[in-house]
């Protein structure tokens, strides 16, 4: 060691190196350590599902979505007779795909294509637990004039009219020909 620090010019050039080393050091290793610092998690999501007030079949398609962007998908599954899932909707990561979410963002879900009533919020730090629902609409009947008397004359249209005038007149003019026909023939 002595030889060492005599070749390199005494203790005091020894010394700077051995501190140039070690933040050398020091530098790549943070360098190493960020490039390796792992993602942020995801928000997870769990609940019961239920379509028109029944449990869908299982393995029923379950979305997450993030305003268009699909954020996560599972399926349906049973436990204990209920319709259940759990799905998780990543982080925001610009390198990622798909770029999902952000603290307080609004969670969107589809059962089988089919938006659900209920919405989440995205939160990593805690479980977000969302019962989905969905209601088929219903179809309200539009409903029908009363009806009165001669249906022919009430639903007709007014080109039936024309033919019924037009009729007429035909037959007016070949009774009144007809009538001039047999007057002169006289």
């Amino acid at each position: 060691m002595t030889k060492v620090l005599k070749l390199l010019g005494g203790g005091w050039l020894a010394a700077v190196l051995g501190v140039v080393l070690f933040a050398a050091s020091g530098a790549l290793g943070a360098t190493t350590v960020s490039a390796e610092s792992p993602p942020n998690p995801p928000a997870r999501f769990v609940g019961s599902v239920k379509v028109d007030g029944a449990a869908p079949a299982a393995g029923t398609l379950i979305e997450a979505r993030i305003g268009s962007a699909t954020c996560g998908a599972t399926t349906v599954f049973m436990a204990g007779g209920e319709a259940r899932y759990a799905v998780d909707s990543p982080a925001l990561d610009p390198g990622a795909s798909p770029n999902c979410g952000v603290d307080g963002a609004v969670v969107s879900f589809y059962i089988g294509g089919k938006k659900a009533n209920e919405t989440g919020t995205w939160a990593n730090y805690q479980l977000n637990t969302v019962n989905l629902t969905y209601t088929t609409p219903t179809q309200t009947a539009t409903p029908k004039p009363p009806t009165t008397g001669n249906n022919v004359a009430s639903t007709g249209s007014s080109s039936a009219s024309w033919l019924y005038a037009a009729l007429g007149l035909g037959a007016l003019a070949f009774g009144v020909g007809g009538a001039t026909v047999a007057r002169r023939s006289r």
